[in-house]
């Protein structure tokens, strides 16, 4: 299940995959994964891939579907 931890930032665990979305500030976003594979190869550092828009998110990862829904872009004031 996809967890809110801020209003820019994402989590999802699914068995020993540990993911985290989070905004950029030119309004890409970055994931970061953490799984068996990375740990074994890279210890501590994950592996991060990024992306323009939260639809090519959903697209990459099936188990982030939804996750445009969660999200409310800020809103600009003027």
């Amino acid at each position: 299940m996809i967890q809110q931890v801020s209003a820019t930032e994402f989590t999802l665990t699914k068995g020993a995959h540990q993911m985290t979305l989070r905004r950029n500030d030119d309004g890409s976003w970055s994931m970061t994964t953490h799984n068996p594979c990375t740990r074994a190869w890279r210890g501590r550092l994950g592996s991060l891939k990024r992306f323009e828009t939260l639809s090519d998110v959903e697209e990459h990862y099936k188990s982030w579907r939804g996750v445009s829904a969660l999200y409310t872009p800020p809103t600009v004031t003027k």
